[in-house]
């Protein structure tokens, strides 16, 4: 939809989107949403709101019912879904605004809906992890690569994309401790502590790695397919991300779980684990790079206990 244009004061058409607003976003997957959301709303305009003929001639109430329209039946979305749409309407129209192309920005006082856990977080128990590790063949040919895998999902609390984009190099030791750098949402640089579970596993990836002659390179990503029927001698490359989620899906049936598991789930376990543990809220978040303690609080589904009330600190 933005692919002509213009850096002028005011639009040609007064529903063309600038690529300026988009290229800002370092995400492609940002990007991408953020198109989509705003093309909708635009969509769903062109039908319910004909008075509004471009940006600038919206108000307030027109912001209001397309929320409800998200809210309510048929559309019924989940309360973070209809919040992040109505976040990027606002963001946009706050760039309008600095465009001099809208006077003010009429999504900036619309309520958005309270974020709450509408759906479990699929996280397991301790016990569940040491099952699924036990039920990896190590003597199978992809066993090395699984148990490094699934070890490094469950001990480090990052994304699917984030492990996946893990090359060679980002593996590296740092004052006698082993770390990985990656980079996060929004293109952030982190550091990681590899657990010691997880440098074994890895170390032992690598080392069949090499027996199977695929030394790996500085910029070559971590974790390789150990076959590609399509053409066996293009291995160099990263897992595919539906592959990741059949292994973490086979092996949770191979365990007996009675629900499905993604690989959220075992970020969704470590920061349960960690929470359980008794490691502050504070510390959790700053961990596993959340922007807001208030996302990390969906994971937390510790018990609570009357005994532990703040009530009995106090000492009058």
């Amino acid at each position: 939809m933005y692919n002509n244009l213009m850096a002028a004061p005011k639009l040609v058409n007064p529903f063309e989107l600038y690529r300026e607003f988009f290229d800002n976003f370092t995400s492609v997957h940002t990007r991408s949403s953020y198109q989509s959301d705003l093309s909708k709303f635009i969509d769903w305009l062109s039908i319910n709101a004909k008075d509004v003929k471009g940006f600038d001639d919206l108000e307030r109430k027109h912001v209001i019912s397309y929320r409800n329209y998200l809210s309510d039946a048929p559309m019924s979305l989940a309360p973070k879904t209809v919040a992040r749409k109505l976040a990027c309407i606002s963001s946009y129209c706050d760039f309008l605004v600095e465009k001099g192309v809208c006077h003010f920005n009429p999504a900036s006082s619309v309520k958005r809906p309270r974020l709450e856990v509408v759906s479990p977080t699929q996280a397991l128990d301790a016990g569940q992890v040491r099952e699924i590790f036990s039920a990896i063949d190590m003597n199978s040919k992809s066993g090395p690569m699984h148990m490094a895998l699934l070890i490094t999902f469950f001990t480090t609390g990052l994304r699917k994309s984030e492990v996946l984009n893990l090359r060679y190099k980002d593996y590296r030791e740092i004052n006698d401790s082993k770390v990985f750098e990656f980079k996060g949402k929004g293109g952030k640089i982190g550091q990681k502590l590899v657990h010691p579970l997880c440098v074994e596993a890895l170390e032992h990836y690598l080392s069949w790695m090499r027996s199977q002659n695929r030394e790996l390179s500085p910029n070559d990503p971590i974790f390789q397919p150990t076959r590609n029927p399509a053409d066996p001698s293009k291995l160099n490359k990263p897992l595919n991300p539906r592959t990741v989620n059949e292994i973490v899906d086979f092996y949770a049936k191979k365990i007996g779980l009675n629900f499905k598991i993604s690989p959220h789930s075992a970020r969704a376990t470590f920061i349960g684990e960690l929470l359980e543990h008794g490691v502050d809220i504070y510390t959790v978040a700053r961990e596993v790079s959340h922007s807001s303690v208030k996302t990390t609080q969906e994971y937390d589904k510790r018990r609570k206990k009357l005994q532990d009330s703040p009530v009995f600190k106090l000492k009058f």
